[in-house]
């Protein structure tokens, strides 16, 4: 990690360089990575005293493989934490995203492709409250005031209006639950619920998405440590779709990880099958 001070103030540059060999389908060849991609953050903390503290994160994806120069602002916000909890201001994860990437096996984000998480788009201009920790539970409350792109269930682009949602978690010893809804303008709101166990040889997970006038989508997983290795099998459906996934890691070190993962895919009962295989390695510094 690499970190300067100016004044009292202090700046931390962290990040993500990772490469993924598509070995089939569509997208065969080099790309980005299945387990989040390349990315660098920079962030920082200050203590204003009396039990209050300032602190931002600035963040951006960029894909090193191509060599472009483009970069992708996501996860970005200020915000000030103490007694009485956290609030953070700009483009942030929903509640319901952060909810059921928790519930997922392989973690959310480009790391899977569960049906039953929420949608991975953040909402821009957003205000998130999240409260501290009574007795186990956890509540975050969000807003935003500005359109979101995203994308449908057609990898089709949308334009999402102001949102508003929450979260309840909560986590004692091995158990935690989470239920969260997220509600965009125009639309229905969007409800998650799951659950995890960590029974020390293995951790489960269970969680459900649910939106009405649309189907509902449920997901199952796994996740095993046998030593430098970690197994992840998950399983997820939504009316006729469904798409399993098997993910093998093995830590070469703190920071460097290479893993395997094979994908199978179902949009319908009609159409067939498709299954990708990729390998990978992931350095954090």
């Amino acid at each position: 990690m690499l970190s300067f001070g100016v004044t009292f103030a202090q700046v931390t540059l962290t990040g993500v360089m990772e490469s993924t060999y598509t070995m089939n389908g569509a997208k065969k060849g080099l790309g980005g990575g299945t387990k989040g991609g390349s990315e660098f953050r920079l962030g920082g903390v200050e203590d204003l005293g009396n039990g209050l503290k300032a602190d931002f994160n600035y963040a951006f994806l960029q894909d090193h493989n191509t060599g472009g120069t483009g970069l992708t602002n996501y996860n970005s916000y200020v915000g000030l934490g103490g007694d009485f909890g956290t609030l953070k201001i700009g483009k942030q994860f929903t509640p319901l995203v952060l909810a059921t990437w928790g519930n997922d096996a392989a973690g959310g984000a480009a790391n899977s492709s569960s049906l039953a998480n929420g949608s991975g788009v953040q909402a821009n201009g957003s205000v998130t409250y999240t409260s501290p920790n009574f007795s186990g539970v956890t509540v975050s409350l969000q807003a935003n005031d500005q359109t979101t792109p995203s994308k449908d269930e057609n990898d089709k682009d949308i334009t999402l209006g102001k949102s508003s949602g929450y979260s309840l978690t909560y986590a004692t010893g091995a158990f935690s639950a989470s239920y969260a809804s997220n509600t965009n303008k125009g639309a229905k709101a969007v409800n998650g619920l799951g659950a995890s166990y960590d029974f020390g040889m293995a951790k489960v997970f269970i969680s459900s998405l649910t939106q009405s006038g649309t189907k509902d989508a449920t997901g199952f997983g796994i996740s095993a440590p046998l030593g430098a290795a970690t197994l992840i099998a998950s399983y997820s459906e939504k009316g006729e779709a469904s798409v399993y996934e098997l993910t093998a890691k093995y830590n070469l070190s703190k920071r460097t990880m290479a893993y395997f993962q094979n994908k199978v895919t179902d949009k319908d009962k009609k159409a067939a099958s498709v299954t990708v295989n990729s390998i990978g390695i992931r350095h954090d510094f």
